[in-house]
């Protein structure tokens, strides 16, 4: 069973330990710096005693302090927004679902494939108007991330090229990335901040004070030279501030660079897609971003926007040759041909361990935040098949609406969800009635994979909009009476994929399962009575308790098992550490398939739990 997903979302999270020690150094070498200098500036006017004196340490080590903590977190609270903010820095323009662009539409849809395939959500894209090529992957986590891409990368690249580029991406997204690269730009803004205050001194305000008419009365000239003599120091010492961040940058990125290159390999089976990308990059092109804020945000870039010696990057050739090695063909012909040695390819193939596993409620688990190119292939064929009404709806907010109105809806009652929808929202009913067919002859999991693709028309309707939305979706849903499985898998499915943008903060994960043990055997117990017969309702209950090692092998009371009590058991445990909702989900698929069978019903009910727990599997691996 592969774990990567799981464990490299728990190690982003601890790399905040590391990047606080970086943060901690820099900042103290920066206080002991400008300490010095002011000591030594000052002992040729009051003596040695300016080595001794504490007002001047105290001083330095408050005023430095203050500023690098002030903009550390101003800087934190702006990336923590979500990958938009970032996008917007770049200079990025949003691309709409409805886009009629070739090369827009091209791209929206190897992203639309890609999110359906892993169960990532459909991020928003964002097209920089930049002749270079480039793309980056942005947000706090896979729920709330951003892709963007310059319009050289569209106009110049392969579907092949671009696919390969997009899962080098997704890859940042899987492992965390994009959470460490927001937070190691707070960190460097931080430690930056006493440089260029100086700079501001020495560059600016000082010679602007010293240019003014001196006299008696006016001491300004005198202090616009002091300034420019302090201004000088402090830049010099926040210099060695801007020498430590840019440290960080690259211990940070580099090694991160290489392994999203190999993942991209693995999840396309295609070396020869980003490693062509690189190629023009190289040969004919430039990752050149024209944007001001392109070296502040290097790191966040699929190659490096600098020549720098700290380069976020690896070169490029190095890049290359690694996937040279893993099987990319052409590229490697075309630099023998120029006189570089090509080394022998191989296939790529994934770990043992990454495999898909073969059972398909535990595939749907081993699958949690990676690719294949089986389930690409899938999302693929899917999305092709969609009747093309469908597809025009999901990327429009009445059809988007529509679509989830009809998901809910029950065929055997639907009278009253069709007098709610007509009356509370007039402008999806034309769209809810022309396509209640097309969405009825969906499988369960297709519809859910449907209510993904709908989901970023869904976000754009901003807060009030989407809250007038999901009340008339809760009343569509009350019309029959009753909320059963699949209408709260719509539900679980609405929250990770859409709500998720709403909110800011990444929510905390510490926790383990058996400090909530009573939450983990309500979630498997109501798998168990609602999957199978009674008859092995206890055996099928019994084989997810021993998997997670926990003592309470009696089924709860019915008086437990209610929808609420599964609403609260699974907000809980998704505070537990991501390695530990992997052991959850396990155990949830062995109690849904404890008679042997595996159908579209019992895979909805992992991805359901999955979407509560922010784990991204995807809706289409049992069709």
């Amino acid at each position: 069973m592969s774990t990567d997903f799981f464990t490299s979302q728990d190690n982003a999270r601890k790399q905040t330990g590391r990047l606080v020690f970086f943060f901690v150094t820099g900042v103290i070498a920066t206080m002991v710096s400008l300490w010095a200098v002011l000591a030594l500036a000052l002992s040729a006017r009051i003596g040695a005693q300016a080595w001794s004196d504490p007002r001047i340490a105290i001083g330095v080590f408050l005023g430095v302090g203050g500023v690098v903590t002030v903009v550390t977190l101003f800087k934190l609270s702006q990336l923590s927004q979500g990958g938009e903010k970032i996008a917007q820095m770049l200079g990025g323009r949003r691309i709409p679902p409805t886009t009629f662009d070739p090369g827009e539409r091209q791209l929206l849809n190897i992203v639309e494939e890609m999110s359906i395939a892993s169960g990532v959500p459909v991020p928003p894209v964002y097209v920089m108007e930049d002749r270079s090529i480039n793309a980056f992957a942005a947000g706090p986590d896979p729920s709330r991330s951003v892709i963007g891409v310059t319009r050289g990368l569209m106009d110049n690249l392969s579907r092949d090229e671009i696919q390969g580029v997009i899962a080098h991406e997704y890859s940042h997204i899987f492992h965390g990335d994009t959470r460490i690269n927001a937070r190691t730009t707070a960190v460097i803004a931080g430690i930056m901040a006493v440089g260029i205050i100086g700079w501001v001194l020495f560059r600016h305000i000082g010679p602007a004070l010293a240019r003014s008419r001196g006299g008696k009365n006016n001491p300004a000239p005198a202090i616009g030279a002091a300034m420019i003599v302090l201004g000088l120091a402090i830049w010099g010492v926040g210099s060695l501030g801007m020498l430590f961040g840019r440290l960080i940058q690259a211990a940070i990125s580099r090694q991160r660079e290489f392994l999203a290159d190999a993942a991209a390999v693995q999840y396309t089976r295609n070396p020869d897609g980003i490693a062509g990308a690189l190629a023009k990059i190289r040969d004919h092109y430039s990752g050149r971003l024209e944007s001001p804020a392109a070296s502040e945000l290097n790191h966040f870039l699929f190659a490096t926007s600098l020549n720098t010696l700290f380069a976020t990057h690896p070169p490029i050739d190095e890049r290359i040759k690694r996937l040279s090695a893993m099987g990319a063909v052409k590229t490697a012909a075309a630099d023998a041909a120029t006189g570089a040695p090509a080394p022998r390819p191989r296939a790529a193939r994934a770990d043992a361990s990454q495999r898909m596993p073969q059972t398909a409620g535990l595939a749907a688990v081993g699958l949690a935040g990676t690719l294949e190119p089986e389930t690409i292939a899938l999302a693929h064929d899917w999305v092709g098949r969609l009747p093309r009404e469908l597809t025009s709806a999901a990327h429009r907010a009445d059809g988007a609406r529509a679509i989830c109105y009809l998901i809910a809806r029950d065929p055997d009652a639907s009278a009253d969800a069709d007098a709610l929808v007509a009356s509370t929202d007039p402008d999806a009913a034309a769209a809810y009635r022309s396509l209640a067919e097309l969405v009825a002859r969906q499988s369960s999991v297709g519809q859910l994979a449907l209510a993904d693709l709908a989901a970023p028309a869904l976000a754009d309707l901003g807060r009030p909009g989407y809250s007038r939305f999901r009340a008339t979706l809760g009343q569509v849903m009350r019309s029959d009476k009753r909320i059963d499985l699949r209408e709260w898998a719509l539900t679980k499915s609405l929250e990770r994929h859409v709500e998720r943008r709403f909110v800011e903060g990444p929510s905390p994960a510490h926790s383990t399962i058996a400090e909530m043990e009573q939450q983990a055997c309500i979630v498997l117990a109501i798998i168990a009575v609602t999957q199978h017969d009674a008859s092995v309702n206890a055996d099928a209950y019994r084989r997810g308790v021993a998997h997670l090692g926990l003592q309470r092998m009696t089924l709860p009371s019915a008086s437990e098992l209610t929808l609420d009590s599964l609403n609260e058991a699974v907000r809980r445990l998704s505070k537990c550490r991501y390695i530990e909702r992997e052991r959850l989900l396990e155990a949830c698929a062995l109690t849904a398939m404890a008679d042997g069978t595996a159908t579209d019903t019992e895979v909805l009910v992992v991805r359901s739990v999955a979407d509560a727990l922010d784990v991204p599997v995807p809706a289409l691996t049992a069709s």
